[in-house]
């Protein structure tokens, strides 16, 4: 069954949050894709963990975790030998004859016509058995893959011809959510074609819909790869699939995803050649517009071109110039599995903890992150203080408020993964706590913010027009966080020194917000932290230099430092160029979706009154042709259809 994207109302952004992801999103746009958290979810914790697999709810439980922000989703395909996919349902599907009213049961001849058909392949495949043979320009972790895998079972049924007589006389259903047939094999109710194939078409709606530049989000799959558990016994561990039982490559997950996203998938291949040559690729419309160069290395190549090795490229280039929007990645690796061919998937899809990294320690009760904080007061460089792909899973409740965690984890440099399900509910019944988890994960802004000062209830001091300039806080009551400031007031600057991540200094003098860019020193630039990892190097920065003030301009300091955003030229469209930048969109986001929809609605009219003109055109020729001249009673001509 094709799925589209189609969230529930309570998921999709309001005005504010809108303006939230959209500013905090283009705030980071130029770092490396590597060191920007984002917040995840197992989807297997978050929509199936009642073990119901059927069409519709997975429909909406993941186009709500699309909606909410979730911009990494974790996903356990099964391999299903009989019907040759990848399914959702962790139980093969038998062949099936009959109908939910008249009672299904296995069709034993279609299974040993498949069993037959799988066996001759046997004969004619030599599939590659080493699932570490990935990822041909990924040195430094080449061999992690093999690290995935974990003790391996010994299966305890196997499902050949001469065993169809122990299978089950008739497969028990019930009833899905839309009137779908569930398959009830063991502890699991399962749909008849909830696949990848249907995944890949909810992704493929997801883009459609989420193609305009203020929408668009880069998208991250995880694949934990099993086998599928024999139909005749729900309960016990997979079989190893080997020869012609394991998928042939045009069934290889990363060969259906190209295959359905030839545009839109970011490869391992395609990072390749970027990387080879930074003038055709991140660099090609002007040095370093696109890719903050300062969080990887450049070197010369061979054909005075400039490459690196260890570089990945920002947010605008990747989503705004090259169109791409999903980065898919192995995950778990069952070792059933093992004979699956990943050479051959290696161009397709990223090693094992190449794009997944979880290098920081769980998150467990009772304790936070601070052991594994990328924040150390007296490391500056990214190469001693290295959180590219920096991961940190949540997978039991916590005494400490969900919201902490999760905001000490972003600040830390660390993306937040939920591998949980809130109060024993999937996500489709209880979307508020996963809503809250995304929204923890925004680094800038404070609670509120960015303030509209012209809604009810906000109450500011002077002119509403000009609350559209941003000052980070570090006063107890903000931390750090950012929040909308009157333009004309007077503030320090935050300047960054040398286009380095995480090195600041502060202006000696206060001035308002449009004179901050000249007041910051030599060899240093008015900017604004582009990740959590930044904001809390400025925050401290800010809080060490307190210390050293007297009373008064310490006390002036803590009330707040400009830093360079703001939305002078549009409200609510907040920019990164200074007192005079301008906006990149149009007023807002309806505005925007809605010229998306008009213009090729118009390039239609237009063409239909051009075909209506030309036919009537057309038809005046063929009249004027067959008119007759007529002399009238006082001698007029007139012209006239023939009687």
């Amino acid at each position: 069954m094709a799925l589209i994207y189609n969230p529930d109302d309570e998921a999709v952004l309001d005005s504010l949050w809108s303006i939230v992801y959209l500013s905090t999103r283009d705030a980071a746009s130029k770092v490396p894709i590597n060191f920007i958290t984002r917040p995840g979810v197992y989807l297997t914790k978050a929509c199936f963990a009642d073990g119901v697999y059927d069409d519709i709810p997975a429909q909406t439980c993941i186009s709500n975790l699309l909606a909410l922000q979730f911009r990494r989703l974790v996903i356990d395909l099964y391999w299903d030998t009989i019907n040759r996919q990848f399914t959702l349902c962790p139980v093969e599907l038998p062949p099936l004859s009959g109908n939910a009213t008249s009672g299904i049961s296995v069709d034993v001849s279609a299974l040993s016509s498949l069993l037959a058909t799988t066996s001759a392949l046997d004969q004619a495949t030599n599939p590659t058995d080493s699932p570490n043979a990935n990822g041909f320009f990924f040195v430094k972790r080449q061999s992690e893959l093999s690290n995935t895998t974990t003790t391996t079972t010994t299966p305890t049924s196997s499902l050949t011809p001469s065993s169809t007589s122990t299978m089950p006389a008739s497969i028990p259903t019930t009833t899905g959510l839309e009137g779908t047939t569930l398959l009830e094999l063991g502890n699991y109710k399962c749909s008849l074609d909830l696949n990848l194939d249907s995944i890949i078409s909810l992704y493929d709606s997801y883009f459609s819909n989420t193609s305009d530049t203020v929408s668009v989000r880069l998208a991250y799959l995880d694949i934990n790869l099993h086998a599928a558990a024999p139909f005749t016994a729900p309960s016990d561990a997979a079989i190893a699939p080997t020869g012609g039982h394991l998928p042939q490559p045009e069934e290889l997950v990363g060969a259906q995803l190209e295959a359905a996203f030839p545009k839109s998938l970011y490869t391992p291949e395609i990072l390749q050649d970027d990387r080879f040559d930074l003038q055709k690729s991140w660099f090609r419309d002007s040095f370093s517009s696109s890719t903050e160069t300062s969080y990887f290395q450049t070197q010369d190549g061979p054909d005075n071109n400039v490459l690196t090795l260890d570089g990945w490229p920002g947010e605008s280039w990747i989503l705004l110039t090259d169109s791409r929007r999903l980065l898919a990645g192995w995950g778990h690796i069952d070792p059933q599995m093992k004979g699956y061919n990943f050479l051959a998937d290696s161009s397709r899809v990223f090693p094992h903890g190449y794009i997944n990294s979880n290098s920081s320690s769980i998150i467990e009760a009772e304790s936070d992150v601070d052991a594994a904080c990328y924040y150390r007061p007296d490391v500056f460089s990214i190469a001693q203080d290295n959180s590219s792909w920096a991961v940190a899973t949540l997978d039991q409740p916590t005494s400490d408020p969900l919201s902490n965690i999760i905001g000490n984890a972003t600040r830390c440099g660390i993306s937040s993964m939920l591998n949980m399900t809130f109060t024993g509910s999937v996500s489709l019944n209880n979307l508020e706590p996963y809503r809250d988890f995304a929204r923890a994960a925004i680094f800038g802004w404070a609670k509120g913010e960015p303030r509209n000062t012209s809604a009810p209830g906000v109450d500011v001091q002077g002119n509403d027009d000009e609350y559209k300039c941003a000052v980070i806080d570090p006063s107890s009551g903000y931390q750090g966080h950012w929040r909308v400031e009157n333009c004309q007031q007077k503030r320090r600057a935050a300047c960054r020194i040398s286009g380095q991540p995480y090195l600041w200094r502060l202006s000696t003098m206060s001035v308002p917000f449009g004179a901050a860019p000249d007041v910051c020193p030599t060899d240093t630039s008015f900017d604004l932290p582009r990740t959590g990892l930044e904001n809390t190097y400025l925050y401290h920065k800010i809080l060490n230099d307190s210390q050293t003030f007297d009373s008064s301009d310490a006390e002036l300091l803590m009330e707040g430092v400009w830093i360079n955003f703001n939305c002078l030229d549009v409200p609510d469209c907040w920019t990164a160029e200074g007192p005079n930048g301008t906006c990149p969109y149009v007023y807002n986001g309806d505005e925007i979706r809605q010229r998306n929809v008009l213009i090729p609605t118009i390039a239609a009219l237009i063409v239909l009154i051009l075909t209506v003109l030309t036919i009537l055109v057309k038809c005046n020729e063929n009249r004027r042709s067959s008119r007759t001249r007529r002399r009238g009673d006082n001698g007029w001509d007139y012209e006239g259809v023939p009687s």
